[in-house]
């Protein structure tokens, strides 16, 4: 399944993550958008998430899951007392989806597709990507993780790697010289994440500059290579992890607090 085809290619933030081993980090995270009953239903039936943050207007992020899905449920599960409408996709032969104020959700059996966003997300467009889902091309590890499935480990691919860089160091209104970032981590003990990265600075100097910065705010095993840092070994706690990855939603301006 080439999940990531419906998130589109004109997202900044690629994420792959087995639900596994990370429900309480990933339960926080959705709460943002539905209430806490609805993520753990959809939780408890997800293997693994493709989810694609967009920093352009209208800001949106896009998740694709797999897993078991009851659709012949999906009235008694998004009903119109919980603030759900049904819909009907033209994109996808009239077939059923569900919105609310933040979220449309269009659901199959072994699938799930989801816009998360403010009343001016574009629902026109995450409908045809699903339709005709698009090509991408990602770094190697990156894609085998994602063809894979995650197998446990989550995976962190951004494009425009400052506004990542500057939630992980909890910087903010600060863009830092990084053209990309490739961030693996796996749940260790005691709710510690081990993580590896490749950030990809602007140019030689700004490695040695973002390398600097980068050493204050993880530990961990660093080596500057041209104009890439390595990381390796450096532990972040799932409290850490969750502040970074609400970072990144809140610079895509659409974290809607419940």
């Amino acid at each position: 399944m080439r999940a990531f085809g419906a998130v589109g290619s004109d997202a900044d933030v690629y994420i792959v993550a087995p639900v596994i081993g990370n429900e309480s980090l990933l339960k926080t995270l959705f709460t943002a958008f539905v209430p806490e009953r609805t993520a753990l239903q959809y939780l408890n039936r997800t293997s693994v998430l493709y989810i694609g943050a967009n920093y352009r207007m209208p800001p949106s992020v896009t998740v694709v899951s797999s897993g078991s899905y009851p659709v012949s449920l999906g009235d008694l599960l998004f009903s119109k007392k919980d603030g759900w409408e049904k819909r009907r996709a033209a994109a996808l032969n009239n077939r059923t989806y569900y919105s609310s104020a933040t979220v449309d959700i269009v659901v199959q059996e072994k699938i799930a597709f989801m816009c998360l966003g403010d009343n001016q997300r574009d629902s026109t467009a995450f409908l045809q990507r699903i339709a005709e889902p698009q090509s991408l091309i990602f770094p190697p590890r990156f894609q085998a993780l994602s063809e894979s499935g995650g197998v446990g480990e989550i995976g962190l691919y951004a494009r425009s790697g400052g506004s990542v860089v500057s939630a992980l160091l909890g910087l903010e209104d600060i863009e830092l010289p990084i053209r990309s970032i490739e961030l693996y981590l796996k749940k260790d003990i005691n709710s510690m994440y081990r993580c590896s990265a490749v950030f990809e600075a602007t140019d030689a100097r700004a490695a040695l500059v973002v390398r600097l910065l980068l050493s204050h705010g993880l530990n961990g095993d660093f080596s500057v290579q041209d104009s890439s840092i390595f990381v390796e070994n450096a532990d972040i706690t799932e409290t850490e992890l969750i502040t970074m990855l609400r970072g990144i939603t809140l610079a895509a301006n659409i974290a809607q607090p419940r």
